[in-house]
């Protein structure tokens, strides 16, 4: 093979000519074929593919060779194009000791698929921020949550200047980590803030008529860090959902597991996992790949298993 090619989640399947010194992505772009990416640098991962050996590389970053061959893990009818919207506050408070809600308003709708995210251009606050929405595609209000990292731009924003109706733009819809449709079992992994794309995720299933097992293991650092507890537990109520909640730290009033979310992922009594169910996986890094590996070793199949990280870099800053 002279060219390059690209396989879509779904197996459709594009061929185009490399570029002298262009990346893979540039390549397709100038061939006329939209991939996902944001950054252009590496750093979201957006653009991430997988070689036929199993390995990731980053399309924005990866040299343009003949016979280059990689699987990207969405379908190409799935791209949203990216946006530029003008939002307003409603709202916005604490609803843990280290997880800032903010609510806001959009000038216009947004379409995207639940679990992406967009990116915040804030009053005061120089470059953008990522964050994930916690709501329902169509939903009139968003929400996103918000680590409160003492360092954090955007939480002393809301700690002091942060006031109903204040005007902020936004960048989206972005990422390629989004629920997809399938009648497989799903299972969703959680840890902090990465809780809000799974909470998008479940209350858009909540809307549809499920019958398939869900299951949903959230894990924070102490008990107290749990937020949108009634949320989840509305969930439960509404869908075929197990919910197991799991704390590094805990108290003696504390109900859930303590642990990891990987400690916790065995006591799971309604769902089962094998080969066919499909897991989303939201969190820091290390906890990502640990609950990876394991679905891996219970016979997961990889192609069904979908993660974003937390990166921790600057600009822009993760949820």
């Amino acid at each position: 093979m002279t060219g390059l090619r690209i396989t879509f989640a779904d197996d459709e399947v594009i061929e185009f000519n490399a570029v002298m010194g262009a990346s893979v992505l540039e390549s397709a772009e100038q061939s006329g074929y939209a991939l996902a990416q944001n950054c252009r640098s590496g750093i979201c991962r957006t653009c991430v593919a997988q070689r036929p050996d199993g390995s990731r590389t980053f399309l924005c970053q990866e040299r343009a060779e003949p016979g280059f061959m990689a699987r990207v893990p969405y379908a190409r009818a799935d791209l949203v194009p990216a946006t530029m919207r003008k939002a307003r506050i409603n709202g916005f408070a604490l609803v843990s000791p280290s997880v800032w809600q903010l609510r806001y308003r959009l000038q216009f709708p947004l379409a995207f698929l639940p679990g992406q995210y967009v990116e915040l251009s804030l009053p005061g606050i120089e470059g953008s921020r990522r964050f994930s929405m916690a709501n329902a595609p169509g939903d009139a209000e968003h929400i996103l949550y918000i680590r409160d990292i003492p360092q954090g731009a955007v939480p002393a924003y809301l700690r002091e200047r942060a006031k109903v109706n204040d005007l902020f733009s936004l960048r989206g819809p972005l990422g390629v980590f989004y629920l997809r449709r399938s009648a497989r079992p799903k299972l969703f992994i959680a840890g902090g803030t990465g809780l809000a794309p799974i909470l998008a995720m479940l209350r858009e299933l909540g809307r549809r008529d499920i019958s398939e097992p869900l299951a949903l293991v959230f894990g924070v650092t102490n008990a107290a860090d749990v937020f949108a507890l009634d949320e989840i537990r509305a969930l439960a109520q509404k869908l075929p959902l197990e919910v197991v909640l799991v704390a590094v730290t805990a108290d003696a009033a504390w109900s859930g597991r303590e642990g990891t979310v990987v400690d916790a992922m065995p006591d799971l009594r309604s769902f089962t996992i094998d080969a066919g169910i499909e897991a989303y996986i939201c969190g820091p890094p290390g906890m990502v790949a640990a609950a990876r590996s394991l679905l891996e070793s219970n016979g997961a199949d990889p192609a069904h298993i979908f993660n974003e990280e937390f990166i921790e870099n600057p600009h822009p800053v993760p949820a």
